[in-house]
């Protein structure tokens, strides 16, 4: 099977906002906050848009001290790592102000509220626009603090797969013709999680083959469905 990128409804909806926000003259920049269920898409949307534009891209790691957490994001923004919380913040802000740049987070729900309020802070010294990408629990994170909530500009769900998701993931990535039949168990049976449509769609594709045929029908994904558990509890 093919690495393939598609635009899904969430991935078009994200890049619409972003763009928005990323808009100096007509936009409105503050904070995005993405937000869904694993397996949905958003990191691959995220890397696809950043790949494309450019910004500071940061991957958020268990348990960082507030030193940990400005240091790496010092160092994706200038490439300095200075001792000290309150250096790290200043150099990220001086950078920034010279060179504007979206800030991209994802994993966003496993920081700390004081650390979305170092994104805030240079948000407002920079006015550079913060992505918050997560699962849902970010919702209640942001909520904690209505200084934050407040400069939540754009809101964007990772909604489940849909069926042209389907179709479409099924045509690029793997030369399959997915009967609208097909589509609709899939979408059933992956919870609406994009990482196993992939995984179905590989099996599909190796089941189309042996079959000699390019259709992935119902019965064809019946019977992947039973090689094992498919949707989480």
């Amino acid at each position: 099977m093919r690495q393939t990128f598609i635009k899904t409804d969430n991935v078009i909806r994200f890049q619409t906002a972003v763009s928005r926000m990323e808009d100096r003259e007509n936009g409105q920049p503050g904070i995005a906050l993405v937000w869904g269920q694993a397996g949905r898409g958003k990191t691959v949307a995220l890397e696809n848009y950043y790949s494309e534009h450019g910004g500071v891209y940061i991957d958020v790691w268990e348990d960082w001290t507030q030193a940990a957490f400005l240091q790496a994001l010092c160092f994706e923004v200038c490439g300095l790592r200075p001792r000290g919380s309150n250096l790290c913040k200043v150099k990220i802000v001086e950078h920034l102000q010279k060179d504007p740049r979206t800030i991209f987070v994802d994993e966003a729900d496993r920081l700390h509220i004081k650390r979305i309020e170092d994104l805030r802070d240079i948000h407002r010294a920079t006015g550079c626009s913060v992505v918050l990408v997560g699962e849902e629990e970010l919702i209640g994170l942001l909520g904690e603090r209505r200084r934050i909530w407040s400069r939540v500009t754009e809101e964007i769900e990772f909604r489940p797969v849909s069926p042209m998701d389907v179709i479409q993931y099924g045509v690029h990535a793997a030369d399959l013709d997915v009967t609208q039949d097909a589509c609709s168990l899939i979408v059933k049976n992956s919870d609406g999680d994009f990482r196993l449509v992939r995984n179905m769609m590989q099996m599909l594709e190796q089941a189309a083959k042996a079959k000699e045929t390019n259709v992935a029908d119902a019965p064809m994904v019946q019977a992947v469905v039973k090689t094992r558990s498919w949707r989480r509890s």
